[in-house]
């Protein structure tokens, strides 16, 4: 079987990752201080075929050590003794009014029913994975994960975060009353936030007691593994009015993985991303507080690809890296790995509309996650894995997905529930953060 892992990982395990938390952003409701302490915690649980039933709790901390400053836990067991561990703590300013920031991560997992597609490509069919590949070409296995890593982000003393590079926004029931400008004009030296940053990452999987194609019951009993470490140099310039819950302007975001072949990775590859989201305020109406249209263009290529005679590829990104859709924001209806190559492509549209109408905050239960709003967004994606990065890798033969997102603003932050339905059935994803927010894929 072919060393390199192909994952399907699933969307709790990222989802409650304080991805807007790690943003270089405060956001306080009208009446909050600066320097005040906020916490909240969040017990949770849900089924999935690979899972059983889940119980698991999350639970944050900001403003604890400086004002932007953040801390994050969750963890979950499941009724099929899998597990999982995560935590993170972000916006460290080793020096006091410096530019600095300083991110750090940490997941472990052990599941019992992962799904990769990756294996050998059977007589007759694509490779697993590829754009053509058969749904059923697939293996699973018992999983095992150690993930962690380290961003340092280097605020650019230009735009908005000239004189100071912590961004507060003042909040009015969830939508934006005041902050830095952003999502007028676009000119990064007098709007917007621009931020260069350098992640180092590790990453080990392992795969064992595995069948391939579970339809022919075929069980191998030997362990596979994966290991990779590196550098991600990134830049991302946010010209929106409010990085959390964008109602106009644009972001682009470019991201270079590297890893050396260094230490005990597997081999060395290098890949390029490339993210741009473009955001249309439609104003209010009668029955909407906010109408935004939301687009992004999301774009991969492994550069050093190189496919051998005999099928197998040299310098091929491992699991969770490298040119992929499916997922919790790229082609939603279908588990993330689902799709792997070279090169890849997305398109993404979005209408977001928060009603006036909200009744949540008539439920006392509710009072304690702070709930400002609710949204709905419809939206539709497109998308392709291609083995070369060309023309057609952004028209032909693309795959599609659409559905509908509920969101809510809990705790200054957007909580998502996303509904897909595609050429292979449909999925849902529960996440924290609007998508294509992330500085990475």
């Amino acid at each position: 079987m072919n060393k390199v892992l192909r994952g399907s990982l699933l969307a709790i395990i990222t989802s409650l990752l304080p991805a807007q938390l790690c943003a270089q952003v405060v956001a306080l409701d009208e009446d909050e201080d600066l320097y005040e302490k906020r916490t909240g915690w969040l017990p949770y649980f849900f089924a999935s075929d690979s899972l059983g039933t889940a119980i698991g709790a999350a639970a944050f901390t900001a403003g604890s050590m400086q004002p932007q400053t953040s801390t994050f836990g969750t963890a979950f067991v499941t009724s099929n003794d899998s597990i999982l561990l995560s935590g993170a703590f972000n916006n460290y300013r080793p020096v006091n009014n410096g530019r600095l920031l300083i991110d750090t991560f940490v997941l472990a997992n052990h599941f019992t029913d992962q799904r990769y597609y990756g294996g050998p490509t059977l007589p007759g069919q694509a490779p697993p994975g590829s754009n053509d590949s058969s749904p059923e070409n697939y293996s699973t296995g018992i999983s095992n994960e150690l993930t962690f890593s380290f961003d340092f982000k280097y605020r650019l003393r230009m735009g908005s975060i000239k004189d100071d590079p912590i961004a507060v926004y003042r909040l009015k029931q969830g939508l934006l009353d005041s902050g830095p400008p952003g999502g007028n004009e676009w000119n990064p030296l007098t709007n917007g936030q621009t931020t260069f940053g350098t992640k180092v990452f590790y990453t080990y999987r392992d795969l064992s007691d595995f069948t391939i194609n579970p339809f022919e019951s075929v069980l191998i009993d030997e362990k596979i593994e994966a290991r990779t470490n590196g550098l991600n140099f990134w830049l991302e310039h946010n010209n929106t009015d409010f990085p959390r819950n964008p109602a106009r302007g644009s972001r682009q975001v470019f991201n270079i993985y590297r890893d050396f072949g260094f230490f005990d990775s597997d081999n060395s590859w290098t890949n390029l991303q490339a993210s741009l989201s473009k955001y249309f305020d439609m104003g209010r109406s009668d029955w909407f507080n906010q109408k935004v249209v939301a687009l992004n263009f999301w774009t991969s290529d492994t550069v050093d690809w190189e496919r051998n005679p005999d099928g197998s590829v040299n310098h091929r990104p491992p699991p969770n890296y490298g040119s992929e859709l499916g997922g919790y924001d790229h082609l939603r209806a279908y588990s993330s790995g689902r799709f792997h190559d070279k090169s890849a492509v997305n398109y993404t549209a979005e209408l977001r509309l928060i009603p006036k109408l909200q009744p949540l905050n008539q439920f006392p239960l509710l009072d304690y996650f702070q709930i400002d709003w609710w949204q709905i967004a419809p939206f539709v994606e497109a998308g392709r894995v291609a083995p070369a990065y060309n023309s057609e890798l952004f028209y032909k033969d693309l795959k599609w997905n659409a559905g509908v997102g509920i969101r809510l603003m809990a705790f200054r932050a957007v909580v998502r529930l996303d509904i897909a339905v595609g050429e292979e059935g449909g999925t849902l994803w529960v996440m924290i953060s609007q998508p294509f927010s992330r500085t990475g894929k």
